[in-house]
């Protein structure tokens, strides 16, 4: 169940964001299988249209936390990552906006799905 989230993404090695990081919040929906939940993502840019994120939750009193690379600039990302023994390949964007969105799609041979989620304040 907590590769889903990671799935979708994508974010950084620390627990608490630094000034550089943008904090993301918002839900995740599986497609093929229900599973969907709440999610916190910290993006963090690497430099050289490069990111890393850290997707964290819980889902069904468990939490989960999965670190992901992904590359392009932000209206065009893409990244693939290994979560619990599934692979997973997505797609998303991060608007641009100081209260921007960051949504994606994800699938693998697990589970699919998608993610919404929205920039929260600093």
């Amino acid at each position: 169940m907590r590769t889903i989230l990671v799935s979708v993404l994508v974010l950084v090695s620390s627990a608490v964001a630094n000034a550089d990081s943008l904090v993301y919040e918002g839900t995740w929906v599986t497609t093929n299988r229900k599973l969907d939940g709440t999610m916190t993502c910290v993006v963090t840019e690497l430099g050289g249209n490069k990111w890393r994120g850290r997707f964290s939750g819980v889902w069904e009193g468990v939490k989960f936390s999965y670190t992901v690379t992904f590359h392009g600039p932000p209206d065009d990302l893409r990244g693939e990552a290994v979560i619990d023994g599934a692979d997973y390949q997505w797609t998303g964007a991060m608007s641009q906006e100081p209260d921007g969105r960051f949504t994606g799609k994800f699938g693998g041979n697990r589970y699919r799905g998608n993610f919404t989620l929205k920039r929260k304040a600093r």
